[in-house]
């Protein structure tokens, strides 16, 4: 049965009826098929033992991990894994040279959001355009700026909320990290968000886990309609 992204119980087939994103087919893992009858060859090499897969549940509030940050209160594992602990560090202060400092500017996008109603990502009958809201400005300071909505049961929200009332529907507790790179620089991390994260108005998602180097003016499109300009200096 398909299900709404952003976990609602919906009792429509198309899109969600409590917050109107289009509903998504649960996948199904291909079947498993057996081993080859194959006789091993004896001058082959044995094959290399695979690493053991880090993951179990997060130190920090006991969620199952996805990825890299954890969904509910955004503990970094890489961080935690380099220290060599699993207590949250606090943010480093991240001091640029004079003149190089960082802002990210908060908006809605109605073009971003009209393309997402054109590619049938959403209703607009159910998800309206938000107006009269004023772009914000957020500093980026420390070593990582979490995009996402507060997570009120484990007590966690994101240097740049995009929740709670009035806000966008379609954004993961922990959708996308900016972090703070050598050289005065920036990058950005979609950690698995259920709606993807894109740049510069490309139509494919960055992928997962992976890190991609930012530049000033770059924009970056999350959510329904949220658009979070770049700006250097």
């Amino acid at each position: 049965m398909p299900s709404c992204p952003s976990g609602h119980h919906s009792t429509a087939n198309d899109f969600c009826d409590v917050c109107g994103l289009r509903l998504q087919a649960l996948s199904v893992p291909p079947p498993t098929h057996p081993p080859s009858a194959t006789p091993p060859n004896p001058h082959r090499a044995p094959p290399r033992p695979r690493p053991a897969t880090r993951g179990g549940p997060c130190p920090e509030c006991g969620t199952s991990r996805a990825g890299r940050f954890c969904e509910e209160c955004g503990h970094d594992f890489a961080f935690a894994s380099q220290s060599g602990s699993h207590q949250r560090q606090p943010s480093t202060p991240h001091s640029p040279p004079m003149g190089a400092l960082w802002r990210a500017v908060v908006a809605a996008d109605p073009a971003y959001y009209q393309y997402m109603v054109n590619q049938g990502m959403l209703d607009p009958s159910r998800i309206n355009f938000p107006s009269g809201g004023k772009p914000r400005r957020v500093s980026l300071q420390g070593d990582r700026v979490h995009v996402g909505r507060r997570s009120q049961s484990r007590g966690f929200t994101p240097e740049i909320d995009l929740g709670g009332p009035g806000g966008d529907p379609a954004i993961s507790h922990i959708h996308a990290v900016l972090l703070a790179r050598p050289g005065d620089t920036w990058s950005l991390l979609d950690p698995g968000s259920t709606n993807g994260t894109t740049i510069n108005g490309t139509a494919n998602p960055i992928p997962h886990n992976v890190e991609v180097p930012l530049n000033d003016s770059d924009r970056i499109y999350v959510g329904a309609w949220t658009v979070i300009i770049i700006q250097k200096g």
